[in-house]
């Protein structure tokens, strides 16, 4: 395995998908009165966000929970997992993603009880801290909160498993995330848990293929990736052909999701990315993923209710989010060392 080189691919993966999660956050249009949603102006933008944010879009989150299955498992101890090798884990963990998820989570209620959006109550810091109530995209990190504690017994019954038994689990996993509305107790999204999985075996079975750089068979993979991507795109919006069938429908996108993940993965696969040192704003993701949201408001609340304008405000949010984000992220370093390592989850 080429260490360096991993990690780096694995930096700019985790950044493409911050870059995509504010996409699908910045839509704007929105903000424009009813009546004025029409024009080649606005059906432009209309076209333009919709493709950008709710198509490409899908794969950020799906892309995350990928990355953090692989992840974690990638140094889960040898061919025995031990007690020790759990705690070091879930020490890691509660660092990296508890710790931040309570700061953020109190920050944001804390901004929202000073405007005056929010009870000063037991009931709504508890809201706030366990159920993120005022920090909306952090869903995402409270479910992997709990997919982390479930990893080390995902891993076990994975790996001892064996290759084809563990694609047969994925199988009933996928089949179970397709049929998530039918499910009665939802200990974590079904769909989330499929991806996880994915990035577990992926690590456990194939890491040669996902570490590996520049083989003709990551061009295949990649090529079919994206193929099922555009068909499952496509077929999705045929009419009649799902049915009825809700089961089929969600399916089709969580299947058409990790096939976007795994293309992305295996594009850059086809490039030496080498194993400098990545750029500081590409290590950051944690802490632009949690400050995104702030700025997307803020400047949503200024901007003039035009559809051209709205567009390239559009266009350039992701700069925009990342530029404020790391020049926090300095004056933070600067002044605040050891608040800046955990809203970053650790990393600094």
């Amino acid at each position: 395995m080429k260490e360096g080189t991993t990690v780096n691919r694995i930096y700019l993966l985790g950044f493409i998908f911050t870059v995509l999660v504010i996409a699908v956050h910045a839509g704007n249009l929105y903000l424009i009165p009813e009546t004025l949603r029409q024009g080649a102006a606005y059906d432009a933008a209309d076209l333009l966000e919709s493709f950008i944010g709710e198509e490409l879009g899908q794969i950020a989150v799906p892309g995350f929970f990928f990355i953090s299955g692989y992840l974690f498992c990638r140094s889960l101890g040898g061919e025995k997992i031990t007690v020790g090798d759990i705690k070091r884990k879930w020490k890691n963990r509660l660092i990296s993603l508890v710790l931040p998820y309570v700061i953020w989570n109190l920050i944001y209620y804390v901004i929202y009880l000073v405007f005056g959006r929010a009870e000063a109550s037991p009931r709504a810091v508890l809201d706030a801290i366990v159920f993120y109530g005022y920090n909306p995209v952090f869903w995402y990190m409270q479910q992997l909160i709990i997919l982390s504690v479930l990893a080390p017994f995902l891993y076990a019954v994975l790996r001892d498993s064996g290759r084809k038994s563990a694609i047969f689990l994925l199988f009933l996993f996928f089949v179970v995330a397709a049929n998530t509305n039918t499910v009665s107790v939802h200990i974590v999204n079904e769909d989330a848990l499929f991806y996880y999985c994915c990035g577990i075996v992926a690590v456990t079975f194939y890491d040669g293929l996902f570490e590996s750089e520049g083989r003709d068979m990551h061009r295949n993979l990649m090529c079919i990736g994206i193929f099922l991507f555009i068909m499952l795109g496509f077929v999705m919006t045929v009419p009649g052909v799902m049915g009825d069938s809700l089961a089929l429908y969600t399916g089709a996108i969580v299947l058409r999701r990790i096939s976007g993940v795994l293309a992305v993965w295996f594009l850059l696969c086809c490039f030496r990315l080498g194993k400098g040192e990545p750029a500081g704003w590409m290590k950051i993701t944690f802490f632009i993923y949690a400050t995104h949201y702030l700025v997307i408001r803020a400047l949503n609340f200024i901007v003039p209710k035009s559809a051209a304008l709205l567009l390239i405000l559009y266009l350039v949010m992701p700069a925009i989010c990342v530029a404020a984000a790391y020049g926090g992220f300095l004056v933070l370093k600067r002044f605040i060392p050891g608040l800046c390592r955990i809203l970053c989850g650790g990393r600094s």
